[in-house]
Formats: C-alpha cells, sequence, structure tokens
C-alpha cells in the first residue's frame, strides 16, 4: 500500500478500540475491557483534566505559542537560498507555492493561534474544524505547515478532548499516530523539516501526552531516534546547517529546543548525548546565521522575525556564558554589558566544508559587515550586510564564453582554501568548467581594513577570447548609484552604503577596454573580456562607512618576468586607495613563477596587502602557488 493509500484509509475507516497501557487507571482500562465505551470516556476526559503528569505544554514552553516560533507570517520567496530538502524542492519546481513558503503561513498561524495550547482557554467545540483538516489533501505529501498543524492538533486533544467527542478524539488521534510512523519511517533527505517535525516532534509530543495509551507510549523513542539521526545528519561538528537547508535552519532549531523542553521531563532527554551536544552546538550557529534585524540568513524577505522567544528557550536548554554575552550583543532588542569581554568570545567567523557553508565576519555586533555564502554542489549564494542593513543576497550568477561558446559547469564546487586569522577571513572555492577549464572563486573580508574582495579566476581555457559576466543579486531595496565619469559606483540601502570598484575595468569610462559595472535587472553586472586562457574579475568593496566619501582611485600594475611584462592572462596586480588607505592585490593565472611587481619578487599565487604609512607592504593574506 502506497503512503497515500496508507493515509486515505486512515482518515476513512474507524480506529480500532483503543488498547490502554498499563500506566493507564484501573478504573478507566476496565470500563474498556467490560465494553463500557461511555464510562470509559468520561473516565479518561476526568484522567486527563485532573493527571499531574505530563506537564502541559504550555507551562513547559513558559507561556506563549511555541508552535510559532521561527514562522513566516505568510508569503513566498526568500533570498535564493536552497531548499528546505529535495522533496520540497521538488514541489517547488512543479509550481508548488505552498512549498516554496516558510512553516507557518498566514492560514496555518491563524489556526495555531486558535487551537487550544492551555487549560485556561475556551475549548470550544473543534470537530468540525478538525474534519475540515482531516479531508485535506495535503496529508499525501504532508509539508512543514501541515506538520506544525498536527502538533497543535496534538496539544489540542490533550487540554480540550471535550471539545471533539470520543469517535471524533480517537480518528484524529489514529491519524496523528500514522503521521509520525509514517515520517519516522521515511528518508532523512526526503525533506529533512518534514522528517524532524513529525518523526521526531510528533512522535515525541505524542508520546510524552499520552503515555497512557500502548499506541503512543512507544513513540517517544522512535521520535528520539529520528531526532538524534537529524541532529547527527544535519549539522556539522560546529553546529553549521548543511547547506542545502540553511533557509530552514532557524525552524529545524524551534524544533529542536521544543523537543528539548520536552525531553527535559524523560530521563534519556529528547536524543543522544552526542545529538544534544550538536544542538548547544547548533545553538552557536544560529546566532552566527542571524541577520541584523534578527532573522536568519537566506530567510524569506518578508519574514522578518527575531525569534527573540526561541532564543531565550534555546539559551535555556543549551546555551552557555559564551551564547549569552553573544546573543546580547548579536540580537536585536538586547542589551550588553559595558564589560562584556567581547575579546574574549569565540570567533564570528567559520567554515565548514561539510555543510558547503562560510561566514566571514571580524566580530559579534550587528552593525559590523559580514558575508555568508552556501555553496551547494554547483549553487552558490551569498548575503552581505553592511550598517545593519543587507546588501546584497541570492545566488551569484556567472556566464563565461570561450570563442563565443558558453561553458558549463561539470563537477561541484570545492574548497581550496580557508583561512581566518586577525586580519583576515579568506574562501577560495574552485569548480571545474566544460572544455578542461576551470572557474576560482575568492572572498576576502579585511577586519580591521573593513573592505571586501571577491573575484572569479577563470584559467585554463581551451580559446583564444573569454567573455566573462557576473551578477551579484541586490538584496530588496537595495541599488547600484553609478558614479557618472568613471566606473565606480556605490551599493545603496536607506543607512547603508559601500563603495564598489570593478578593479579590471580601466577608472574611466572615456578610457577604452572591453567590460562595464552596471545595474541589470535585480543584480549587479559585471562584464569583462580578455584574450589568451585566463581571466581575472575583480571586485574591490570598501565597506569602512567615514572612507567611501573620500575620494578613491584604482589602477592595473605593470607584472613582469625575466625583464619581460606579462600579459594579464599571466598574472594582474592593481594598486587601490580609498580615502588615506592604500592596497596592493596580485593574483598570478598561470603556474607560480618568479614575478615582480611594483620592485617587490612574488612567487606566490595570490596576495593581499596593505601600503603601510612608510609605504611598506604588510602582507594580509598570501598564497603559495
Amino acid at each position: 500500500m502506497s503512503n497515500r493509500q496508507a493515509i486515505r484509509s486512515r482518515i476513512l475507516s474507524p480506529p480500532a478500540r483503543p488498547r490502554w497501557h498499563k500506566s493507564a487507571p484501573e478504573a478507566l482500562r476496565r470500563a474498556a475491557r467490560n465494553g463500557e465505551p461511555a464510562s470509559a470516556w468520561e473516565l479518561w476526559l476526568g484522567h486527563l483534566a485532573t493527571r499531574g503528569t505530563p506537564i502541559p505544554l504550555a507551562r513547559l514552553w513558559r507561556g506563549g505559542n511555541a508552535l510559532l516560533w521561527a514562522a513566516a507570517v505568510g508569503g513566498s520567496g526568500g533570498s535564493g537560498e536552497p531548499q528546505t530538502g529535495s522533496e520540497t524542492a521538488r514541489k517547488a519546481r512543479h509550481g508548488d507555492q505552498d512549498a516554496q513558503s516558510p512553516p507557518g503561513g498566514r492560514s496555518t498561524r491563524s489556526l495555531l493561534q486558535r487551537l487550544p495550547l492551555t487549560i485556561d482557554g475556551n475549548s470550544g467545540c473543534w470537530r468540525q474544524e478538525a474534519a475540515r483538516w482531516l479531508a485535506d489533501p495535503r496529508d499525501a505529501y504532508p509539508d512543514a505547515r501541515r506538520a506544525l498543524e498536527a502538533l497543535g492538533w496534538a496539544s489540542a486533544l490533550a487540554v480540550a478532548a471535550d471539545g471533539f467527542g470520543p469517535d471524533f478524539w480517537w480518528r484524529l488521534l489514529d491519524h496523528l499516530v500514522g503521521l509520525a510512523e509514517d515520517a519516522a519511517g521515511l528518508s532523512l533527505d526526503r525533506d529533512p523539516l518534514v522528517h524532524q517535525l513529525l518523526g521526531g516532534e510528533l512522535a515525541l509530543t505524542l508520546g510524552y501526552l499520552f503515555p497512557e495509551l500502548a499506541a503512543c507510549r512507544p513513540l517517544a523513542k522512535t521520535g528520539r531516534g529520528s531526532l538524534t539521526e537529524g541532529l547527527l545528519g544535519l549539522v556539522d561538528g560546529g553546529g553549521l546547517p548543511d547547506a542545502r537547508l540553511i533557509g530552514v535552519f532557524r525552524p529545524l532549531l524551534a524544533c529542536w529546543t521544543r523537543c528539548h523542553l520536552i525531553g527535559e521531563q524523560f530521563e534519556n532527554g529528547c536524543a543522544s548525548n552526542r545529538a544534544q551536544l550538536q544542538y548547544a552546538w547548533a545553538i552557536r550557529a544560529a546566532l552566527r546565521l542571524t541577520r541584523p534585524d534578527g532573522s536568519g540568513v537566506f530567510a524569506a524577505a518578508d519574514g522578518c522575525c527575531n525569534d527573540r522567544e526561541l532564543f531565550d528557550a534555546a539559551l535555556r536548554c543549551g546555551g552557555d556564558a559564551d551564547d549569552e554575552r553573544i546573543a546580547a550583543i548579536a540580537l536585536p532588542g538586547r542589551t550588553a554589558h559595558k564589560h562584556s569581554g567581547e575579546e574574549a568570545l569565540p570567533a564570528a567567523a567559520d567554515h565548514s566544508a561539510w555543510a558547503a557553508v562560510t561566514v566571514l565576519r571580524p566580530g559579534w555586533r550587528r552593525g559590523e559587515p559580514r558575508l555568508v555564502v552556501a555553496y551547494p554542489e554547483r549553487q552558490f549564494h551569498l548575503e552581505l550586510s553592511q550598517q545593519k542593513e543587507l546588501l546584497l543576497a541570492g545566488g551569484w550568477e556567472t556566464l563565461v564564453r570561450v570563442d563565443g561558446e558558453p561553458l558549463q559547469p561539470v563537477g561541484s564546487w570545492e574548497e581550496l582554501c580557508w583561512v581566518t586569522d586577525g586580519d583576515i577571513d579568506y574562501l577560495e572555492l574552485g569548480i571545474a568548467l566544460s572544455g578542461g577549464a576551470r572557474l576560482q572563486r575568492h572572498a576576502a573580508l579585511a577586519r580591521e581594513d573593513q573592505f571586501l574582495f571577491l573575484a572569479d579566476a577563470v584559467i585554463d581555457c581551451p580559446g583564444t577570447t573569454i567573455e566573462y559576466r557576473g551578477r551579484l543579486p541586490f538584496a530588496a531595496g537595495a541599488g547600484f548609484g553609478q558614479a557618472a565619469e568613471s566606473w565606480e559606483g556605490f551599493l545603496l540601502k536607506d543607512r547603508a552604503a559601500a563603495l564598489v570598484l570593478p578593479l579590471g575595468l580601466p577608472e574611466w569610462r572615456a578610457e577604452r577596454g572591453p567590460g562595464s559595472l552596471r545595474t541589470a535587472g535585480n543584480a549587479l553586472e559585471l562584464c569583462q573580456g580578455g584574450r589568451g586562457g585566463a581571466i581575472l574579475a575583480p571586485l574591490f568593496i570598501d565597506l569602512k562607512p567615514k572612507r567611501i566619501t573620500r575620494g578613491s582611485t584604482w589602477r592595473r600594475l605593470t607584472v613582469a618576468a625575466n625583464q619581460s611584462i606579462q600579459p594579464p592572462e599571466v598574472a594582474v596586480g592593481y594598486r587601490i586607495a580609498s580615502g588615506n588607505d592604500q592596497w596592493l592585490i596580485y593574483r598570478s593565472l598561470a603556474p607560480a613563477a618568479n614575478r615582480t611587481l611594483l620592485g617587490h619578487n612574488l612567487i606566490s599565487e595570490l596576495l593581499i596587502a596593505r601600503f603601510g604609512r612608510d609605504g611598506e607592504v604588510q602582507s594580509l593574506i598570501e598564497i603559495e602557488g
């Protein structure tokens, strides 16, 4: 029987006579054995109303409605993030608008707000509402919204049983048990969020709320197994989520936090010891992956929610003293102590080749610049924040043509280099292209110098002419202000601004050269052309607010070897000035060799350096070939 058929059978067929666990009151079990369903139901209602344990979920949540944690108000679409898993992505590709929205959209939120989640509330009669919910065809392939609604109905069964009537109460319970059992048997890869909400949280919730029922009691163990699988399989050792799931990491954290609160009532918790340690690291990662407005990176543009209640609960459950101090300075609406010891806090930057996620940021404060990168398989997504504003958000699209023919990716992104120290955070990735060419992508965020270097190097091209086009997507409300006579411009949004210098283009538009930097649709487009087997397409983005209005300039420098000038397909060098600060950037595009630049002998593949006040070159990072 298929999953769809099994679910439909549970909805249309009456549930079997309930089997009681031995922990149920003797009088209740006796009435059931004697064939007295009306008496058994009244005894069950009385037991639910007077039992001392389990503690009602509302008390575990300390007020509020925890099912609404990390739930967007409504709408769909985000900033181009990887989807919530292979099944959700499949639905999105086939036009399922619900699949493209974060869990907890408008109808779901309305239902969860109306469901009786506290004993003191007015339960009313929920039979008609539940009947409509059971008839919903979404059960064939439950999504995250459906899963949250199922959790709401499970809570309602415990605190408002008299609003359903006996036949319908058992029918709804049987359906929820089936959802939990089916989800626990699914592959975690199919839809990780739904797997955790149904196979993990719903199973744990039913086992917690109804230990007197033989069908529910073992579900606590089932849920514990699913949650252990999720915590160990969806985040790395430092808590960073798989890049494909980064857009739903906050809802996953909400699920795990609710389960942790329930798990505190069990001797063995909600997951294995190792998995619970992963949960603690996931809290740190969630702080690291929080935008200045408090929402999660790559979340829907209209889902700006700072999730204060979620973080309060998560910090109580698994945070440490460092997490508390980080939250005080990284989350909106909180006050950090004057002596918060920021210099002693763990590094804000992080990188995981397993997760395909990198965070480049000098510190934890909301106003500091940060770049978040997610690169699952052939995708590449980024978010750039500056002065508490999101400037860039979405997929970095690239088109490379060699002799007029487009080159296609033939592999996945791979880490080539990751460096983080007191000067700089530097990431280099590579991906193979058709024809034997390679694309190497650089992202360097200078901490004290406050600039971002983004560049694509296309090397080993099989032809003679190269055309490059790269598009960086604007965040909602952001744009690009182009200078009138030069190729520079400003990324702009409300109170934030960043100066963009296209180093591979001549400074002045009047100078002839193949290329441009302009707005194209909702993106900043850099176009460059070249000859030979390689090209570098670099952008220097000045992120220091007080410096970007003081004038800037850049020049391509002469690179020489054996007293001969080297063409740009061999190596390039640039000198950049902004305000009173100056930098030097060098990139070799051919095999490393002894070359000279401004009188310096270089055998490195990459050099990013500043000029000191004495004119000496001070390396920020140097990568040897």
